[in-house]
């Protein structure tokens, strides 16, 4: 039996001296049963303190590592088979396993372990040197009383318990890992997929090269067998997460699974990845509509991370122009900070003044300008987005100016 998961791992744990984004945790341990033995609605209110007071906002606090403990020991009950709802992170009303959203919240409590903080900088933070025990304890007992005077006046004390909560997900993850394994052969795809991205994350914190190795071997395995497009693509990511270079999957027949491949930062020097990207971007409604259950990295739309990497591997703006062209088709003002406005900057990387005929812009700028005249949705003067993008590279905010600007 392993004792660093479940309910033997805390079992000294004084949950009313710990706390979440909500205050004490000493409503943490029903919810957490709830999770096995309780019926829908508790199960669903159990999901919703998981993920609104325990990692809020991808945020750990001092009860997050114990509960991830308790999590990660019940992911083999047979009760967890069953459907449940998701939380803010997913589609509205998408049911899917308890097993595949406990295991998300297991990513998510290792993604905010924070990897890319080195260990001696955290442990300052989390032990500064001098800091009184008996402070300690008093900045403690306000966060407890839910004293929001105490995150000011005692932002030291209070920034080394949040630090020690990270400290806490770091010493808890060797034991996270392997239940996430486990579940590699759940029977159900979206269990498979969600074991893998937690896997992966919890894998980060370990930063163990053999670990990383021998997850890679066994993504790589169930992605050859995936016969499911979303389970497939999330696997491919989730080697691209590793560090690994799938460039077997860029000859998958599908080009959502393509593209998955491509996006892994090894292959970034690789020309098919690169054109692999570019392809994709040239229908990106399609791109959006790939995937029934998006994977983690692109839950917030496939083209935007597609047009993020087309912009991180390509600097020739012609090359980007047909990808642009169809970016700039479906846009809108509100996606201005993560598709047209990053390609707007590229294709015009030059500071004001702003041009004053066509003949000062280049073909590539023309096209790409008249490709963003060309949308309406661009150009509703109640959203300013649009015209403080086209400020910023030099260019008039008025559309006829812009279409003039842009004639051949």
């Amino acid at each position: 039996m392993n004792h660093e998961i479940g309910w033997d791992a805390v079992a000294d744990a004084d949950w009313p001296r710990l706390f979440h984004a909500h205050g004490a945790a000493h409503d943490t341990p029903a919810h957490l049963r709830a999770l096995v033995h309780g019926d829908g609605g508790a199960t669903g209110q159990a999901l919703d303190h998981l993920w609104s007071a325990v990692i809020h906002q991808g945020a750990p606090w001092p009860a997050t590592a114990p509960a991830a403990r308790v999590v990660a020991g019940v992911l083999a009950e047979e009760s967890l088979s069953r459907l449940a709802g998701g939380p803010a992170t997913v589609a509205p009303g998408t049911r899917r396993p308890l097993r595949a959203a406990l295991l998300d919240f297991l990513a998510a409590v290792a993604e905010a372990g924070r990897p890319d903080i080195p260990d001696d900088e955290l442990a300052a933070a989390a032990f500064p040197p001098g800091l009184e025990q008996a402070r300690l304890d008093a900045a403690l007992e306000a966060v407890l009383t839910r004293d929001a005077g105490v995150w000011r006046e005692e932002a030291e004390c209070v920034g080394a318990l949040m630090s020690r909560a990270l400290v806490d997900i770091r010493s808890a993850a060797p034991a996270l890992l392997e239940p996430a394994l486990a579940c590699l052969d759940d029977a159900a795809p979206r269990v498979r997929t969600s074991a893998a991205h937690a896997a992966v994350a919890t894998a980060a914190l370990l930063g163990d090269g053999s670990t990383d190795e021998r997850l890679a071997s066994r993504i790589a395995d169930a992605a050859r067998r995936a016969r499911d497009r979303d389970e497939r693509a999330c696997l491919v990511l989730a080697l691209g997460d590793l560090g690994q270079a799938p460039g077997e999957f860029l000859s998958d027949p599908d080009p959502a699974v393509r593209a998955c491949a491509a996006l892994a930062p090894a292959l970034a020097g690789d020309c098919d990845a690169t054109e692999e990207i570019l392809t994709a971007l040239t229908d990106p409604t399609a791109a959006d509509a790939w995937f029934t259950h998006r994977p983690p990295r692109l839950r917030y739309g496939p083209r935007f991370v597609l047009v993020e990497a087309a912009l991180a591997r390509v600097a020739d703006f012609d090359r980007l122009l047909p990808a642009a062209c169809a970016v700039a088709a479906v846009a809108h003002p509100f996606t201005v900070a993560f598709d047209w406005g990053p390609l707007l900057r590229a294709a015009f990387p030059a500071a004001p003044p702003a041009p004053a005929a066509p003949d000062d812009l280049t073909e590539a700028q023309r096209t790409y300008l008249r490709a963003l005249v060309a949308n309406e949705r661009l150009w509703d003067g109640r959203i300013g987005n649009t015209a403080l993008a086209l400020r910023r590279v030099g260019l008039p905010e008025d559309r006829d100016a812009c279409r003039r600007l842009a004639s051949p």
